[in-house]
């Protein structure tokens, strides 16, 4: 009756009081099995510590027995001491049983007198649980009685052992020393069939609990397994028409019949879940007829937006290509004029108008990196180069400048580094003149000192740190970690005084970033800053190849093909071969370079690649196709593109070198002579 009135209650409650029913007597009954596993394991433990103190027992008064013979031949007060030291053990273990006999027993003293057994101290608390939980079932207490009726046996032992030690002192006959030891042995038997009595009565109990135990866990996982099955069931005949009219539905909606609705049966949830279906259903609808129209609207956006990215880029490239080219001719020529017999005044003016150069060619170099990093299509270069050098030239590129300043600028270069390693020049010429060009504008008076030390030394690269020092304005500490943001600067006022774009130092973050690197500032304000930043390098032995002779030498009697479409960069680069006794000879394109080629024999070609009627990449294709000697000619790229993949394609065509638009002068002859040389 009981029972029928649970299941209609049952039946009658919302789904969720099922489910909490259903989760929280299983979890009662769960927790009971735990429980119950947990009690027994402890139970079961304590009896293994019983029978572990039933061995320290039964050893302990062997031994005893042993050093007490001993002691009748040898009376050697030793061996009695140690026969009293031994039956500590036995004793310790009959005051424990006493004591939590008592129906108030002090625990603390049972425990004291348990460890005085020897008994392990973890085994102890659940030693005396067990005694006092248990003392009264069948097995255990016949355990205990045993236990008990060793004791008398175990106190005549002692008192043998005291009438043997007076003996043993007053020099008594041996006829008695033998008696005694003769009620010894009588003893011994007595308690070595005691202590069998109580370890066989211990094992009948722990027999007796385990199968107690296992008992209750198969009654209770019964209870749990039948239990839940019955729920189940019971919930499952009441909600499966609901669900089976909502699971019809959505196979309709799934097959596109959006116009499907379920019926509701009930107002339970399961009716809440059909009302809620039919309402998202309608909501459904609704949003697939907009989805449909914003994709559409999408998919133009995105044309568009890829559209616009093209002409960005191609942009870029054209902006690059249509700057760089007039910079080209304006800072070559200016170089050409710097290196010719020219008056104090002439020089001074050169000197602007390549400082002024460099500046408009950083920014520009600045907008570009900035756009390349923003998408991801920065590349690296791997060449050999040298350390010392490269920052020489770095010295040596802001070196007017700061002599205009009176600014003291020196170099401090770790000898330990490698003479040639390998890696991104250009990327490193540029990190460290942009950080020497912001110590250049931020300094009025003192230094600039820039270091590179050689932080490790492995088998295949070298691990460097650069240091640019100044003796400056400095940065406050809370404006440090913000420099390196795109377009900031340490205060608002910095750049209306020292000017600057602003992305200088965040571009120098990104390209050492790329390049597995690391860079920080110590700084404080009116003390100067120091920028330190770290980086690896291949060494010689990896690349197997040596570093660049960077002496500008003599172009006598070497003959050189210049393919270039714009006369302003025609004439300047034949100024700056003739200088230095180069022969030459000009095509305008890479039809006219193949004939002239064809006619006459070069040591070498400089190739622009964007030209009219043939580019620079198809003349270096049908050069590198020839079947004559011909086809192996140095053939350098020279151009005013500096977008990902040039480089790579250049290499790819078998061009030998890649000199980038606006270039120095030192740089073309190097190469030159470099492959000509090679």
């Amino acid at each position: 009756m009981a029972i029928s009135t649970l299941y209609r209650k049952l039946n009658d409650t919302s789904i969720s009081k099922k489910l909490y029913f259903t989760i929280g007597f299983t979890a009662l009954l769960v927790t009971i099995e735990l429980c119950t596993l947990w009690f027994s394991i402890t139970t079961l433990s304590a009896v293994r510590s019983y029978v572990g103190g039933e061995g320290l027992w039964s050893k302990a008064q062997k031994d005893a027995l042993l050093k007490l013979r001993t002691y009748a031949y040898s009376h050697d007060e030793a061996d009695y001491a140690k026969f009293t030291e031994l039956l500590k053990v036995p004793l310790g273990d009959k005051a424990a049983r006493i004591e939590l006999e008592k129906p108030s027993p002090d625990y603390a003293l049972a425990r004291k007198k348990l460890l005085e057994g020897k008994n392990h101290p973890d085994d102890i608390d659940g030693m005396i649980k067990l005694l006092r939980r248990f003392h009264n079932i069948y097995y255990l207490k016949k355990a205990f009685v045993a236990w008990a009726e060793a004791e008398p046996a175990l106190q005549e032992l002692i008192k043998i052992g005291a009438e043997l030690h007076i003996l043993v002192q007053n020099d008594g006959n041996g006829k008695q020393i033998d008696l005694l030891l003769t009620k010894i042995d009588l003893i011994n038997r007595k308690l070595t069939v005691l202590e069998d009595n109580f370890s066989y009565s211990l094992g009948e109990g722990a027999r007796w609990l385990e199968q107690m135990v296992l008992r209750i866990v198969l009654a209770l996982s019964l209870t749990i397994g039948i239990t839940s099955i019955l729920i189940a069931i019971s919930i499952n005949r009441n909600l499966k028409k609901g669900v089976y009219a909502i699971i019809r539905g959505a196979d309709l909606i799934r097959n596109g019949e959006l116009k499907t609705r379920v019926q509701v049966y009930s107002k339970d949830e399961i009716g809440k879940v059909a009302n809620a279906f039919n309402e998202m259903t309608n909501t459904l609808e609704k949003n697939i007829h907009d989805l449909r129209l914003a994709e559409d609207n999408m998919l133009k956006q995105k044309e568009r937006a890829e559209y616009s990215e093209k002409a960005k880029q191609d942009f870029l490239i054209n902006m690059s290509h249509e700057m760089r080219t007039p910079m080209n001719a304006i800072l070559g020529f200016a170089r050409y004029l710097h290196d010719s017999p020219v008056n104090k005044e002439q020089l001074e003016c050169i000197q602007m108008m390549i400082k002024s150069g460099d500046h408009l060619l950083m920014t520009l170099n600045d907008i570009l990196d900035f756009s390349t990093i923003e998408t991801g299509k920065i590349n690296f270069i791997k060449q050999a180069f040298n350390t010392t050098e490269l920052i020489g030239s770095v010295i040596k590129s802001i070196g007017a400048e700061a002599t205009q300043k009176q600014l003291e600028i020196s170099a401090e270069i770790d000898h330990a580094i490698p003479k040639v390693v390998y890696g991104d020049s250009g990327r490193l010429t540029q990190i460290l003149l942009t950080l020497a060009s912001n110590s250049l504008k931020f300094t009025t008076h003192g230094s600039i000192n820039i270091t590179a030390i050689l932080i490790s030394d492995g088998p295949e690269e070298a691990l460097i740190e650069f240091r640019v020092k100044d003796t400056g304005i400095g940065i406050p500490l809370e404006k440090q970690d913000r420099i390196f943001n795109i377009f900031e600067q340490a205060t608002n006022g910095m750049k209306r005084k020292f000017g600057g774009t602003g992305i200088g130092l965040s571009i120098v973050k990104h390209l050492i970033t790329l390049q597995r690197g690391n860079i920080w500032v110590t700084s404080a304000p009116d003390r100067g800053a120091e920028f330190r930043f770290r980086l690896p390098f291949l060494k010689q032995g990896i690349m197997g190849t040596s570093a660049p002779n960077t002496g500008v030498g003599s172009g006598k009697g070497i003959r050189v093909l210049v393919i270039e479409d714009n006369v302003i960069n025609q004439m300047l680069v034949l100024k700056l071969l003739k200088k230095h006794g180069y022969e030459t000879s000009v095509a305008e394109n890479g039809k006219v370079a193949l004939r002239k080629y064809k006619e006459e024999d070069f040591d070498i070609m400089l190739m622009d690649l964007q030209m009219p009627e043939m580019d620079g990449y198809e003349t270096t294709e049908n050069i590198r196709k020839m079947r004559s000697y011909k086809k192996n000619i140095p053939i350098v790229a020279m151009t005013a593109h500096t977008v990902k993949g040039d480089f790579e394609k250049c290499m790819a065509l078998g061009m030998d070198a890649y000199i980038s638009k606006p270039f120095h002068p030192c740089e073309l002859y190097e190469k030159i002579q470099l492959l000509v040389v090679k």
